[in-house]
């Protein structure tokens, strides 16, 4: 596909983008004190020499009461200095051009950040923090109100091209607009017309402070996707009075965080949402922005070609690859490094309050400390293992110059990655690999598949650096039946290799394999997503009898683990959406119970101290793993410079073992 919309210029107001990629704000956690700080300047430094055309810096904090001190703040003059400078920076070297985001939380904030009570339209808690709020009087609102046009003022002074009031995602705007959490029965609640009163007047108050030639812009839910909330048609409604009120482009996302819908994880199909921003379209005659899911760039280029928007949202896709949209531009596919959406490094991140990373991404954050440098002494290394802790390795230390020899003793890369990505939704961990493996391949890198390393072929080769990234094995337990013939392996399962499967399953493990495992054969027996809008489309069936087709496994499945929660080791923003899927299809789920014994058709259990029976013709094992590691072994006390990474030294995340590979490859 030729990509040709996605780099059309595109005029907001009076400022001209030279394309129609747009860096949304995300929130990055560089900062305890709410400054703009080198960390912020080299990751969006990085961003802006990618090719990005409007970037956008923030969310920005316009007051105490209604942010953290982990972003950047424009409630007083202290950063309109660094910040300026740092525009004009990028500006004159790159062209890009810049907003921000004004940023206010509402119920959602921390108190425990500052000692300050959240104030909101209404005093109903917060079920991401649990605290309630204190409703705001009049003074409140225009305070609030005043707060934002005094950002949006020294945002001018900064030099930001366009500045965007957050009105999306269960902040404070939209819990204005929303009658969930809007109960006020003066002229900012009721109807939505009094609802919508507090961001249009937020509108025209920035509207007043930065002029006529500054963009404004407004970031809005094109849908809240709560029972109560507004729709796509509500959210339409506002997006035309804020038109009317002074903006002059309106970037679409999905629902509030709180939702039960979900929205970035990778089991969204990508371009899911932009239906939401051809809702808004219709009813605007300002440029409209497209977000989530849309980092593939022919998707993305379809998305424009549509007519449903303007520009394109690249937030999760550009930390992982600061050099996206030129890669694109110059027709380098195979360089691109994507994301996964896995939500690891990025929302987990920030939701479990640390900075952000990135899984595929091992500088994303790091920018201004980690640098890959060639090498004044070039070495010969030999990788035994092609997972990704092995590719990464391999990957950076021939970056670097070295020269850099690869053994996996299967036929395929990958290592756990290829359990990881069999599960519903779970496909575009396959790029992980595929990803890995062309980079590797453009260094020089040499890949040898069935090639086992022995202590031999070590002794044979005598490499100068032997990295042992062998991975990990499936934990065995000493149970009475292990032995049975109906006993198998999750790894086993996910690998395609056990053919027949019962119709009462039981997973002993309830970990992210164990749960997956069971994502995994409930799909087995539903129909494709395809079949299913295939039936929708066609009125086949009635949708009810479809949507119970999805949720009908034919197979009774349940999961035990001795811990009292189940998932525990999946990110929280992913756990939540595979609790639901396991809900929807049955499965059920049993923790606090313990596995005592496996007979020929049932697993015998301990919860609470008394036993039960479960039927089971066939039972799968998912408790653990234990690391691979019998070549370092075979070394220890020589003078051969080994190095362990991934699995094999310790089982964990990808992001670690990624990350891991990556920095001992910037050691030797």
């Amino acid at each position: 596909m030729d990509f040709i919309k996605l780099f059309q210029p595109i005029t907001i107001n009076r400022t001209e983008i030279k394309n129609r990629l747009v860096m949304p704000a995300m929130g990055l956690a560089f900062t305890q004190d709410y400054s703009f700080t080198e960390r912020f300047g080299a990751f969006y430094r990085e961003r802006a020499y990618g090719g990005v055309g409007l970037m956008t810096i923030g969310p920005i904090a316009i007051d105490q009461a209604g942010s953290a001190p982990f972003m950047p703040e424009l409630f007083s003059d202290k950063n309109i200095e660094p910040l300026a400078e740092f525009i004009e920076e990028i500006k004159r070297e790159t062209g890009v051009r810049t907003a921000t985001q004004l940023f206010h939380m509402g119920r959602n904030a921390y108190s425990f950040l500052f000692g300050l009570t959240p104030v909101a339209p209404s005093p109903i808690p917060s079920k991401l923090t649990r605290q309630t709020p204190r409703e705001m009087t009049k003074d409140d609102i225009a305070e609030v109100q005043e707060a934002f046009a005094q950002a949006a003022r020294r945002a001018k002074e900064a030099g930001f091209d366009l500045v965007e009031i957050v009105g999306c995602t269960g902040y404070l705007v939209s819990q204005f607009l929303s009658p969930v959490t809007n109960k006020r029965t003066d002229e900012y609640g009721g109807s939505i017309e009094n609802r919508m009163r507090f961001g249009l007047e937020v509108i025209r108050k920035v509207r007043d402070a930065v002029g006529p030639d500054t963009a404004v812009g407004i970031r809005i839910a094109g849908h809240d996707y709560l029972e109560g909330g507004h729709t796509n048609i509500e959210s339409a409604r506002f997006a035309a009075e804020a038109e009317k009120a002074g903006v002059d482009a309106i970037n679409v996302t999905g629902g509030w965080h709180e939702t039960n819908i979900p929205q970035l994880t990778s089991d969204v199909p990508p371009g899911n949402f932009v239906y939401l921003a051809r809702g808004i379209k219709a009813q605007v005659g300002v440029p409209v922005f497209a977000s989530n899911r849309l980092g593939d760039p022919e998707v993305a280029e379809r998305a424009l070609r549509s007519g449903a928007c303007d520009l394109i949202c690249w937030g999760r896709p550009l930390i992982a690859d600061p050099e996206l949209p030129n890669k694109v531009k110059d027709g380098r596919l195979d360089e691109i490094v994507p994301c996964i959406s896995c939500n690891q490094g990025c929302f987990d991140s920030i939701f479990g309050g640390t900075s952000v990373h990135c899984v595929m991404n091992p500088r994303a954050g790091r920018e201004n400390e980690l640098k890959v440098e060639k090498t004044s002494s070039p070495r010969r290394v030999l990788v035994a293992g092609g997972g990704p802790a092995g590719l990464e390795f391999a990957l950076t230390a021939a970056e670097r110059g070295h020269e850099v020899t690869l053994c996996e003793k299967t036929d395929r890369l990958g290592g756990q990655v290829n359990l990881a990505q069999v599960p519903p939704g779970k496909q575009e961990f396959a790029k992980i690999t595929e990803s890995l493996k062309k980079r590797a391949d453009r260094r020089g890198v040499q890949i040898k598949l069935k090639a086992e390393v022995t202590p031999q072929k070590v002794q044979e080769i005598k490499p100068e650096v032997f990295v042992v990234a062998s991975g990990a094995r499936p934990l065995e337990i000493k149970v009475p039946g292990i032995d049975r013939p109906h006993v198998v392996s999750a790894w086993n399962v996910l690998m395609e290799r056990v053919a027949d499967i019962g119709r009462n399953v039981v997973i002993v493990g309830g970990s992210a394999t164990g749960c997956e495992t069971a994502h995994f054969i409930a799909s087995l027996g539903v129909p494709s997503p395809e079949t299913a809008a295939f039936l929708m489309y066609h009125t086949a069936e009635a949708p009810e009898y479809t949507i119970n087709l999805l949720h009908n496994p034919g197979r009774t499945i349940t999961v035990i683990d001795m811990l009292p929660r189940l998932a525990e080791n999946v990110g929280r923003t992913a756990r939540w959406v595979l609790m639901k899927n396991l809900r929807l299809m049955g499965v059920d789920l049993r923790p606090n119970t313990k596995l005592l014994e496996i007979t020929e058709n049932e697993v015998i259990v301990e919860t609470a101290g008394a036993t039960d029976v479960i039927p089971a013709d066939t039972v799968i094992m998912a408790v653990g793993s234990a690391p691979v590691n019998e070549l370092a072994q075979a070394f220890e006390g020589s003078d051969l410079n080994i190095i362990t990474i991934g699995d094999a030294k310790t089982p964990r995340k990808i992001t670690d073992a990624i990350r891991e590979g990556f920095e001992e490859a910037l050691k030797i």
